[in-house]
């Protein structure tokens, strides 16, 4: 199947990775979650590793859909590394992958899909960029800087005594935070990564402040014009308890947008219900005949 790499025309310029089947029935913009990932899913920084979006783009192909992943800024840095990219860089850099994307898509018709903060990027992205559709897939409907609070305030409440030492020192760190962000306080790079030191069970030098800053002040808040396909996980433990019933209520004011639960999937777009980590295919089938029937 042919699979070749291009070159993002950002600055720095980022890396990418196409495949097209034969007889392309679809375009589609992967876009990763947050993090600072590769276009294959790994996160360096952390030594995470990961195949999850070169799984879900070889899946597709073999639906007959054609893919762009590409690389994050800031991926091949170690942390802690004072990163400095902002939610808009985030949209920024989408754009120039959707305009590479183009190039190659002919008369077929292109698409976004987005994971978790990605489905949050493509939502913006579609704002103002002419495409068929929009698929975001285990996304938050809140910002980020909320879901991390959230996760934090749980984290707070373990039965584990050294687990709820732990999230009652993320409280404090969301806390403080917001703080920060209420007064307008600018911290540099470095002085963010020093801060994430003394709170391990919070962010640890991946992120940037001034897009945790962007996500608390809910920059990528969306309202897509185009169909929109909403997929959430009845086995995702890393969104909000409220998450799918706040989708529900948005798809059902938006006549383009539709909402599928599946209830085995968790986040990370696997069959939950497997030992070994699998991408559900079911969750692929669903997409891909969402993307050839506009």
């Amino acid at each position: 199947m042919p699979e070749f790499e291009v070159t993002i025309p950002t600055d720095p310029a980022l890396g990418g990775t196409l495949i097209v089947p034969d007889r392309a029935r679809a375009f589609v913009l992967l876009h990763q979650g947050g993090g600072v990932h590769d276009r294959d899913g790994n996160m360096h920084a952390v030594g995470f590793k990961s195949s999850l979006y070169r799984r879900v783009a070889q899946l597709l192909a073999a639906r007959g859909i054609a893919t762009l992943r590409f690389d994050k800024r800031g991926h091949d840095k170690p942390a802690p590394y004072p990163q400095t990219y902002t939610c808009w860089q985030r949209v920024e850099d989408a754009r120039a992958a959707l305009g590479v994307l183009r190039q190659h898509a002919g008369n077929a018709p292109v698409y976004l899909a987005g994971h978790s903060e990605g489905g949050m990027v493509v939502g913006k992205l579609a704002e103002g960029e002419a495409v068929a559709g929009v698929a975001q897939l285990c996304s938050p409907l809140r910002n980020i800087f909320e879901v991390g609070r959230w996760r934090a305030h749980r984290l707070a409440q373990h039965t584990d005594a050294t687990q709820r030492a732990k999230g009652k020192q993320a409280v404090e760190y969301y806390a403080r935070l917001e703080e920060y962000f209420k007064q307008g306080t600018k911290l540099a790079p470095e002085d963010f990564v020093e801060l994430g030191k003394g709170y391990p069970a919070a962010y640890s030098g991946w992120e940037s402040y001034e897009w945790l800053a962007g996500h608390w002040a809910n920059a990528l808040q969306a309202e897509p014009r185009v169909r929109t396909l909403v997929v959430q996980g009845g086995r995702d433990a890393r969104l909000t308890d409220d998450n799918i019933a706040q989708w529900q209520d948005w798809c059902e004011a938006r006549p383009p947008a539709e909402l599928h639960v599946i209830e085995h999937l968790g986040h990370d777009l696997n069959d939950a219900r497997q030992k070994l980590f699998r991408v559900d295919e079911g969750l692929i089938d669903l997409l891909a005949n969402w993307l050839v029937q506009a």
